[in-house]
């Protein structure tokens, strides 16, 4: 059997089987703001949070403003107008300010809503995928890494192997590809993507959202930008990386990454490897909003398809070929 890729997006985080047990939700776009309000940062957080929230709190209309996206977007593109149209020299500092807060508030929403828990769905998932398989995820946290660490226990050294940082000769776990970036990387001043966990224990000691630490780095997470820059280094090697690997996809699950109109780099990417309208593919597609589904089905419209709101339906009554998938791993 071919290839199955796994594409994760804010959706199968906000959906993890502990999503009642933290102070607040994972955050979707949609209550960004909502959820930075009624949160209780750190004291190293608060200043950012403080920031964001007022920030947002000048953009009038609510719902531009209640958007992660929306509100992101129009805060940067303003500060850019503002230093291209009206030369102001203070402007470019501004969009750094606006960059680093903002990023440093959806990490501490993140550690928030996530902690250092398990979740059983995505070890459920990820239990299926062998490493010949590939894991595309959207997502900041670091929900990937502590399913995966409780299948593998610790028999190999956690490193930049597990995101195709590094090569290696055996591989039992997916590859894992985060293409808008990861809570515990940091940019070096080289502009390469260093991976500050060191030990699957580590998760055991700390939530692990720190890529905003670290001397003569940036933040190694890719906001929603106006335009993302994803030619320029380190991002170019990891989307194509992602490029290469995604051609060969026999099988895909999609759960919770609605395929944003604003994402037009992540759609495209997508387009360009699934070719010919996902002919030849079995696609399943996990999400609750009928919109989201109909974006995938529209852009793969000649892949074999099946649609499930909710996790938990996908697990009981999932296609016929995951069940193989299964079986096919349980015999290895």
């Amino acid at each position: 059997m071919g290839r199955v890729t796994l594409v994760l997006g804010a959706g199968a985080s906000r959906g993890v089987s502990y999503a009642h047990q933290g102070r607040i939700p994972s955050p979707l776009d949609g209550d960004f703001f909502d959820l930075l309000q009624r949160l209780e940062p750190s004291d190293g957080d608060a200043p950012a949070v403080k920031f964001v929230l007022h920030q947002c709190s000048t953009i009038a209309d609510y719902e531009l403003r209640r958007s992660m996206e929306r509100a992101f977007y129009t805060l940067h593109l303003r500060a850019y107008l503002r230093e291209k149209l009206l030369g102001d020299p203070k402007a470019e500092h501004e969009t750094e300010l606006l960059v680093g807060n903002f990023a440093r508030a959806v990490q501490s929403l993140l550690r928030a809503a996530h902690g250092k828990r398990v979740c059983e769905h995505h070890k459920k998932l990820l239990a299926v995928l062998g490493g010949e398989d590939l894991v595309i995820s959207f997502n900041y946290d670091l929900a990937v890494e502590r399913a995966v660490r409780q299948r593998t226990g610790t028999h190999r050294r956690f490193g930049p192997w597990l995101y195709g940082f590094a090569s290696t000769n055996t591989r039992s776990l997916p590859l894992l590809l985060k293409l808008h970036g990861s809570s515990n990387w940091l940019i070096s001043k080289s502009e390469r993507f260093v991976v500050q966990t060191e030990n699957w224990d580590d998760f055991d000691l700390q939530p692990g959202y720190r890529g905003h630490k670290g001397s003569g780095t940036v933040f190694p997470i890719l906001l929603p930008f106006w335009d993302k820059r994803i030619e320029k280094r380190p991002w170019w090697r990891l989307w194509s990386h992602a490029a290469k690997k995604l051609v060969s996809t026999e099988f895909l699950v999609v759960w919770g990454y609605s395929l944003p109109l604003t994402d037009v780099k992540s759609r495209e990417l997508f387009n360009l490897c699934l070719q010919n309208g996902g002919e030849g593919i079995k696609m399943c597609v996990i999400d609750p909003s009928h919109e989201s589904r109909s974006r995938w089905r529209s852009l793969l419209r000649n892949a074999s398809y099946w649609e499930y709101d909710r996790i938990s339906d996908f697990f009981a009554y999932p296609p016929t070929w995951w069940s193989e998938l299964k079986q096919r791993k349980s015999k290895k």
